[in-house]
């Protein structure tokens, strides 16, 4: 069989359904992790999300392991953090979600945790040159065991546990048909909140928008919902539920970095000198909210497997990234959890007697633009233009950082270009301390992009 390349991403493997991720790729990938963790791991929690294929993909993983010698724990139909938590809770070091995440209805794809760590980078390319090599041993030594847990309540249970409520609020909850939407609504109803949901049934059509919030297109409805409503807070989920985006009472979107800084503030007012990890694309005031209230900043690239290594190594209290992951460890797993995230952001909000718009005024202003994505004709190539765009591009009296792309930092702003590892495009933001410097930086990256390749597509609302 043709085995795709292009599947094995920074950190997991995501595709097209049949055309480029098939079953019997799934089984080779699953023979291939039995071979290469072949001690440590003869137990794997798996769970799915809710797209048409998953199902599907999730009974073959589970077959060709159980054929290859690894015991199987099935949670379900569940979002992506529950997978994450029963790996804590059952005390297993190895775990795989079945998801497609915020990709197409046509994708699918694995989140991969072996030997107590989630796979990323080199350890996804090994499982795709394994696989080629054909290095397979017979590694079935007996009876494998099988079986099915319902963890929902008990995950449930442990959030109202770890959340302290104080005023009981009006909320609206968008799970964009993801998996995530009922268990989010009860989650936050046996939390006291007034809750109108919003697409909250799972469809792996997705017919009502795109289960990506990073998009604001994609939260209109929950913003029209929220004014409509006159609700205090709203939250929008990704396809399955381990991110999650804040809409404010009048509507206004507050993108993961403002979040962070409520949520850094919040944990270093109890705890000084706390290390806490933001990605290359959060707003250069977070660094300075941590800093000023004793806490120690830390810049990491983007991606969940990335980040939860950082947190690994620097035993972080807190961590997040622009698009929405957020990782709590200071008193959750340390993993990142949409629907623990937003039960943290009523936690902060229900402690307030303020709207939330005055809530999130408080933290410092400027000007920024939301995720640009400038599309590429093929997978891949975004990454040999970032190696041309980081060798050639000119930024005089920027301080330049390339541990994730390229981010250019003035003295008045900064901005960002670095390719997608999840879709064919370069990601590009921009923020300032003005309208017109804004513009200004975010001119001087497509100028220096169009000299590469002049040919390129620059989305209109974003010239």
């Amino acid at each position: 069989m043709k085995l795709a390349k292009n599947i094995f991403k920074a950190y997991d493997i995501r595709g097209i359904y049949e055309e480029e991720l098939s079953l019997d790729s799934v089984k080779l990938i699953a023979k291939a992790l039995s071979n290469l963790f072949p001690e440590n791991n003869d137990t794997i929690i798996i769970g799915r999300d809710g797209r048409h294929s998953s199902l599907k993909i999730s009974k073959t993983l589970i077959e060709s392991f159980l054929k290859n010698g690894k015991n199987i724990i099935d949670v379900g139909q569940v979002p992506t953090p529950l997978v994450y938590f029963a790996r804590n809770y059952l005390k297993q070091n190895s775990c795989i979600m079945v998801t497609g995440s915020h990709n197409p209805k046509n994708y699918n794809g694995l989140k991969i945790s072996m030997d107590g760590h989630t796979l990323h980078g080199q350890e996804i390319e090994e499982i795709y040159y394994f696989i080629i090599k054909n290095k397979y041993k017979n590694l079935h030594s007996g009876k494998t065991l099988y079986k099915e847990i319902n963890l929902k309540n008990i995950y449930i249970d442990q959030i109202i546990k770890n959340i302290d409520i104080i005023n009981k609020k009006k909320i609206a909850v968008d799970a964009g048909n993801g998996v995530a939407g009922p268990i989010a609504i009860e989650t936050y109803k046996r939390l006291g909140f007034d809750v109108v949901d919003l697409y909250c049934d799972i469809d792996g059509d997705f017919p009502n928008h795109h289960p990506n919030p990073s998009d604001p297109r994609n939260l209109q409805d929950l913003i029209n919902t929220v004014r409509k409503s006159k609700c205090d807070i709203g939250i929008a989920f990704d396809g399955d539920g381990d991110r999650c985006l804040i809409i404010d009472n009048l509507g206004n979107i507050i993108w993961a970095d403002k979040q962070m800084m409520l949520f850094a503030s919040e944990i270093l007012s109890k705890n000084k000198r706390r290390k806490i990890i933001f990605d290359v694309k959060c707003s250069a005031n977070l660094p300075k909210i941590i800093e000023d209230n004793g806490g120690i900043p830390i810049m990491c690239r983007t991606g969940h497997s990335f980040i939860k290594k950082k947190i690994s190594e620097t035993n972080a209290s807190l961590a997040g990234e622009m698009s929405g992951h957020i990782f709590f460890n200071d008193k959750w797993y340390g993993f990142d959890d949409g629907i623990y995230t937003g039960a943290r952001m009523l936690e902060i909000i229900s402690k307030n007697n303020n709207p939330s718009c005055e809530i999130f005024n408080t933290l410092p202003k400027s000007f920024v633009t939301p995720e640009i994505n400038i599309m590429v004709n093929k997978d891949g190539i975004q990454h040999d233009f970032m190696k041309k765009f980081t060798n050639s591009a000119q930024f005089d009296g920027a301080k330049i950082i390339t541990i994730d792309g390229l981010r250019a930092e003035f003295d008045d702003g900064w901005g960002l270009l670095r390719a997608s590892n999840t879709t064919s495009c370069l990601v590009m933001r921009v923020e300032a301390k003005s309208k017109k410097r804004l513009i200004e930086i975010k001119d001087k990256f497509f100028q220096q992009i169009k000299k590469i390749d002049p040919k390129i597509e620059i989305p209109n609302e974003e010239k």
